[in-house]
């Protein structure tokens, strides 16, 4: 049975920096509700079907690092090194914004009951136009180019078999609309801190073809 603490004991070392970022109402800022007060991704919605949508999002910039190993370590210690990161493990000294979703990129395995090969990354707003270079050499910049994305939304404190089970639905439910998309990799977006209790939001990506 896989324990929900590991989970939660990621996101505890980034309370303080959460409740320490500037709250900008998600309605007045034109975020999704579930970006709450902080800033994410844009994207606009190309359809919507009964269990998931297609969003196109925009070009962006995500701070990166790569891990191999169990889901949950791999996870926590990307999780670890991103936040120091942004908390001034970098060149310039300089604490930066949390943003949200940390989403985390997963390589298919022969192994269909866990997940591993794994990269966890913080998205970069755009108004960080020049972000400092990281102390720790496993961090890099990566770029995402424009694309579109068939995204599948559930609620609950998610572990990992919450969503493997939800990406083999999303495949499923893609197969079936006839939808090609690409299988070489998919992605876990995760948007809330451990003491949100109710109204939580994960979800899992699968890129279009």
């Amino acid at each position: 049975m896989h324990s929900r603490i590991p989970v939660l004991f990621i996101f505890l070392h980034g309370v303080q920096l959460l409740l320490s970022a500037p709250v900008q109402n998600s309605a007045e800022s034109g975020e999704p509700w579930f970006c709450r007060e902080l800033e994410c991704p844009a994207y606009v919605v190309v359809k919507s079907y009964e269990n998931f949508e297609e969003r196109r999002y925009e070009a962006s910039c995500w701070m990166t690092t790569e891990l191999e190993g169990s889901y949950t370590r791999a996870v926590y210690l990307g999780f670890m090194r991103l936040f120091w990161y942004i908390n001034g493990n970098n060149a310039a000294g300089e604490k930066i914004p949390m943003t949200t979703p940390v989403i985390t990129r997963v390589a298919p395995t022969t192994d269909q009951k866990h997940l591993t090969n794994v990269s966890v990354a913080f998205f970069v707003s755009p108004q960080v136009a020049d972000p400092p270079k990281p102390n720790d050499e496993s961090i890099h910049l990566s770029s995402f180019p424009a694309g579109n994305f068939y995204v599948r939304s559930f609620g609950g404190y998610a572990v990992e078999q919450d969503y493997i089970k939800n990406i083999k639905a999303l495949m499923e439910d893609l197969k079936v609309a006839g939808l090609p998309f690409d299988n070489q990799h998919y992605i876990i977006a995760g948007y809330d801190p451990p003491f949100r209790f109710i109204n939580r939001h994960n979800e899992v990506w699968l890129s279009s073809a």
